[in-house]
């Protein structure tokens, strides 16, 4: 019998399943170039018939427009690219700040709707629902057109903190120090919450006993009387010590035993802080501290304070990087202790202490280098020098060489309003606010069903386990709840990440001069729409694509590692 002839090599790669599937992925994107090219020539063909060649070099050209919502530096003399830069700027305002915040409410929404606190989960699951099926663009004019427009006038800013003159009282420091007291020498007796009960109550007792002296004239000389024969005192002290007696000797059923510590820990702390109050042993020295507001909110925006770095933040900022070093080698060090001991050792805490014990020597050494004894100060076209401290009294530094003559490594300026203005502070408008606050509570309620279910994927036996061999609950949650919990989490959050991106587009809603509204002022003002939306999309598509980038590195980072 003859054998058959073996298939020749050609025929072998044409029968090959990937060479086909090579062969037909070239094919269908030569289709698809030649279709982009056809569209592309027609549409150029069609511009240069009407004068308006696609071109780039337009962006070289006097833009003739304001911004709004610029950084400053812009003017209308500017070119076309700089304001496209501009544009950019605004949108990354956006975008970073509410990424932020929108992951920050929605996680504390999403913890919400698994809560066992009926009215709590109640409010996080209308929040969500409301919010989900809802149109963004609705909301985004609510929050414009009715919540900005709703405030106040400039002179009538609200203010948070309202200017005041405020007293802390130092008794205020002895009740945490009480409750430590308290679990010291109580250890294995009591709980925390016997013993906060208790400080609480004795609080209760001195606080409201002060507060009835100011306003009532019959508790005026209550407070420090310290009569032994007043037959309210002793009328006080016997109901005291017989209902102490009474929760003594209680027998309770046994589903209120636990009832018995809490209610001795009330009726003792009461009876402390009556006598306490009544023998005025409780200081009554106090702090004057005198409050100023902090944020102004009213129809032409929001101010903030204004936080400057001065001549001595890089010095600051040496000592803030050796603690970050050492708190990197802290982690990597005790990391590898406990992969090989098993024993817990807290190194993010000891971690963090040493970042915060660097940046606060930092500040202290830096702020003992003594400042200038006198400066160069602009009167009237005349250049004098004047002690820094005269010069500060009589108010002849502008902001900038109040930086610069600062002793502080950060210099907080808080808002000052002169007229229908502020003089300094940081100042956000109007439509920024609504487009951000638009957006980071529209995105929040998905970003909160992602994480209850990403929370409920974990099998609930898991925790219960680590319960079960004395766990706390915060430990449970970091080891082992959301370790799992992220793997399930991330994907969806990053797709929310991009719709955030990419909801930003309707700023134009509400006039804020984003990317997407200062592109189509370029492109009404120079004619060149095709390169305009060009280079919008490439933008947006950079910027999704490191976002994608980013959520796909950490998902990684997250995954199961088997052999």
């Amino acid at each position: 019998m003859q054998n058959r002839a073996s298939p020749s090599p050609l025929l072998n790669i044409l029968r090959d399943e990937r060479f086909i599937q090579a062969i037909l992925q070239i094919i269908f994107a030569l289709v698809v170039v030649t279709v982009f090219a056809l569209i592309a020539v027609s549409v150029t063909d069609s511009l240069r018939d009407a004068n308006l060649t696609p071109s780039f070099s337009y962006l070289n050209n006097r833009a003739g427009f304001d911004i709004g919502e610029n950084p400053g530096w812009y003017t209308s003399d500017n070119t076309f690219f700089e304001a496209f830069v501009v544009g950019l700027i605004n949108t990354l305002r956006i975008v970073v700040v509410g990424l932020i915040l929108a992951t920050i409410i929605g996680v504390f929404v999403g913890i919400f709707l698994l809560s066992s606190n009926f009215l709590l989960r109640t409010i996080a699951r209308v929040y969500v629902e409301i919010l989900r099926n809802t149109p963004l663009a609705v909301q985004l004019t609510v929050w414009y057109f009715i919540v900005m427009f709703s405030l106040p006038v400039v002179q009538r800013s609200i203010t948070l903190p309202n200017e005041s003159v405020l007293f802390l009282a130092f008794r205020w420091l002895l009740y945490p120090i009480l409750v430590w007291l308290i679990l010291s020498y109580a250890k294995g007796r009591l709980n925390w919450r016997v013993a906060v009960m208790t400080v609480a109550a004795a609080a209760f007792m001195i606080e409201g006993g002060f507060w009835l002296a100011v306003r009532s004239v019959d508790w005026a000389a209550v407070p420090g009387k310290a009569d032994l024969l007043d037959p309210v005192f002793l009328l006080y002290m016997l109901a005291s010590l017989a209902a102490m007696a009474a929760a003594w000797r209680f027998t309770a059923p046994a589903d209120l035993r636990g009832l018995r510590q809490p209610a001795l820990g009330i009726l003792l702390g009461q009876l402390v802080g009556g006598l306490l109050l009544y023998f005025n042993l409780v200081p009554l020295a106090a702090l004057r501290v005198e409050v100023f507001p902090l944020i102004y909110a009213n129809n032409r925006g929001f101010v903030f304070p204004q936080i400057l770095t001065t001549g001595r933040f890089n010095e600051w900022m040496a000592f803030v990087i050796v603690g970050i070093v050492v708190a990197a080698f802290i982690i990597t060090y005790f990391r590898r202790v406990v992969e090989q001991t098993g024993r817990p050792i807290p190194y993010g805490r000891y971690a963090l202490l040493s970042v915060i014990g660097f940046a606060v020597v930092g500040w202290v050494l830096v702020r003992a280098e003594p400042a200038p004894a006198t400066i160069p100060v602009d009167q009237e076209g005349e250049i004098t020098y004047l002690p820094i401290a005269e010069a500060r009294s009589n108010d002849l530094l502008t902001t900038r060489e109040e930086a610069l003559y600062s002793r502080s490594p950060l210099l907080f300026i808080l808002p000052e309003r002169t007229g229908l203005n502020f003089r300094v502070g940081l100042r956000v408008s109007p439509e920024y606010m609504a487009l951000l606050l638009g957006l980071a509570i529209y995105t929040s309620a998905f970003i909160a069903e992602i994480v209850r279910a990403g929370i409920q994927a974990v099998p609930y036996g898991q925790v219960e386990a680590a319960r079960s061999i004395g766990l706390p609950y915060t430990r449970v949650l970091r080891l082992i709840v959301l370790p799992q919990a992220l793997r399930v989490i991330i994907p969806p959050l990053g797709n929310q990440y991009l719709n955030l991106t990419k909801n930003s587009s309707l700023a134009v809603l509400i006039a804020f001069a984003d990317l997407f509204q200062v592109t189509r002022t370029i492109m009404n003002t120079s004619g060149q729409s095709v390169p305009g939306m060009l280079m919008v999309m490439l933008t947006y598509l950079v910027l999704s694509l490191i976002i994608a980038t980013g959520t796909n590195w950490f998902n990684r980072r997250l995954r199961f590692v088997t052999n």
